[in-house]
C-alpha cells in the first residue's frame, strides 16, 4: 500500500506529531508513505530520517483567523486552484493508493484525489474556530458540503470532535481514532540550562505547556499562583510554548500586579517538554477547547496528575480523581483549590500520576493507532 500525506505545514506541532508516530506505525505494516508540504522546516528534516519521499507545493491554508481581509482569502483561494495540479500530479508519480489529508486546515488533497480519482482520508485534528478561532476561506457550508463529498472517510482525533462534525459529516463517514502520544526522556537543549536550577527547587512545581494564546488561558495558572503564595503554599510554575506578543504582555502584567516574578518562570519553546514534566508534581492543561490533548497524554506519562477544564478532548483523557482532576474554564480560584489538595494529599497525587502513566502508556500506543487507521485505510482502498 501506498499513501500520501499531505501536510499543512513543515513544523511540529501536535498534528505533526501525530503524523510522524503514524508513519512509524505504518513501516511494520509494509506500507510505503510519502509526504507533499507546503514549505522546508524541521518536519523536513523528520520525514528524512525516516527515509519518507517529499515534494514541497506551495498552496496554501483555505482557513484563516476571522479577521483576515477578504482579498487575501481570495487569493488563497486563487493559488490552492493552481496549486492542485502540481499535487495531483506527483501523486501520481508515486503511484499511490490513497491520499490522506492530515488536518481540516487544507484541502487541496481532496481535490487532487477527486481528479485522480483516488480515495481521500481526512483526518480532523482540531475544531476550527473554537479552538483557533478559524473560519474557512469559503464559507462553512460549502467548505464542510466539500469535506462530505471529497472524503472516502473522515478521522476525527476525539469523540468532542466527532461531535461536532457529525452535523455536516454522515456516520458511516466518520471514526473516531485516539492518536499515539510517542516520549522522548532525551533532554533538548532549551531546557538543560534550566535543570539544575528546577532540581534545587524545593518549591511545589507545576508546569502548563501549549503556545501562549488566549485559548491556552495561562492566565488562569498565573492567577491560582496568586491565589496559593497568598495563602502561604510556595508554589512555582512552568510556562512553556511560543510567544504571541500582546497576550504574553498581559501574562506580564498579571504577573507584575502581584509581584509573582519569583514564582512563574517562561522557559520558551521546548521541543521535547516531557523531561520538564518528570521534574515536577502536577500538570495543567487549562485550554478552553482542546481537540485532543497530547499535552494531557504526555503528562499522565510522565506519572503527574493532570489538572485540566472539563470541556473538548480534556473530558476524554482525565477521569476526576483516577489520574487527575477538573476544574472549571475561567474559575482561577477552584484551580487553585485542586492544586492545593494534591499539596496537601501527596499519597493521592501519587497515586493519580500511576493510573494516568498505566493508563495512557496503554491506551495511546503507536502499535494501536497504526492498526486502527491501516484497517481504515484498507477499507477505502479496498
Amino acid at each position: 500500500m501506498k499513501i500520501c500525506f499531505v501536510l499543512h505545514s513543515s513544523g511540529k506541532g501536535g498534528a505533526e506529531r501525530a503524523n510522524l508516530e503514524l508513519i512509524d506505525g505504518l513501516k511494520n505494516k509494509e506500507v510505503k508513505c510519502f509526504a507533499i508540504l507546503p514549505s522546508y522546516g524541521v518536519l523536513v528534516k523528520e520525514l528524512e530520517k525516516r527515509n519518507v519521499p517529499l515534494k514541497i507545493v506551495p498552496f496554501k491554508r483555505w482557513v484563516a483567523e476571522e479577521d483576515s481581509p477578504l482579498w487575501k482569502r481570495v487569493g488563497r483561494i486563487i493559488l490552492n486552484l493552481i496549486m492542485i495540479a502540481p499535487v495531483a500530479i506527483q501523486a501520481k508519480k508515486w503511484k499511490v493508493d490513497v491520499i490522506y489529508t492530515n488536518t481540516i486546515t487544507i484541502s487541496i488533497g481532496a481535490f487532487a484525489a477527486r481528479i485522480l480519482t483516488l480515495p481521500h482520508v481526512w483526518h480532523i485534528h482540531e475544531f476550527g474556530y473554537e479552538d483557533y478561532q478559524l473560519c474557512f476561506d469559503l464559507g462553512v457550508n460549502i467548505s464542510l458540503k466539500a469535506i462530505k463529498q471529497l472524503s472516502s472517510i473522515c478521522i476525527a482525533n476525539s469523540d468532542a470532535v466527532a461531535k461536532k462534525y457529525r452535523k455536516f459529516i454522515p456516520n458511516q463517514k466518520l471514526k473516531v481514532i485516539y492518536q499515539s502520544v510517542n516520549i522522548s526522556e532525551q533532554y533538548s537543549s532549551e531546557y538543560s540550562k534550566y535543570r539544575k536550577q528546577m532540581k534545587k527547587c524545593s518549591k511545589v512545581k507545576g508546569v502548563i505547556v501549549g503556545s501562549l494564546q488566549k485559548g491556552k488561558r495561562q492566565e488562569d495558572a498565573i492567577k491560582a499562583v496568586g491565589e496559593l503564595i497568598h495563602d502561604g503554599i510556595n508554589v512555582q510554575l512552568y510556562i512553556i510554548g511560543e510567544s504571541k506578543p500582546e497576550y504574553k504582555q498581559y501574562l506580564d502584567s498579571l504577573i507584575a500586579k502581584d509581584s509573582l516574578e519569583e514564582y512563574i518562570t517562561f522557559l520558551g519553546y521546548i521541543d521535547n517538554p516531557f523531561p520538564v514534566m518528570q521534574q515536577v508534581d502536577f500538570v495543567l492543561m487549562c485550554s478552553k477547547c482542546e481537540a485532543f490533548g497530547r499535552v494531557t497524554v504526555e503528562g499522565m506519562k510522565a506519572e503527574k496528575p493532570v489538572i485540566g477544564v472539563r470541556s473538548g478532548g480534556t473530558s476524554e483523557l482525565i477521569k476526576d480523581n483516577f489520574n487527575g482532576l477538573f476544574y472549571t474554564f475561567g474559575n482561577h480560584l477552584q484551580l487553585a483549590e485542586k492544586i492545593k489538595y494534591l499539596y496537601n494529599h501527596p499519597e493521592e497525587a501519587k497515586r493519580m500520576g500511576k493510573n494516568g502513566k498505566q493508563w495512557a502508556t496503554e491506551k495511546f500506543n503507536e502499535e494501536r493507532y497504526a492498526g486502527e487507521v491501516i484497517e481504515v485505510l484498507r477499507q477505502v482502498i479496498g
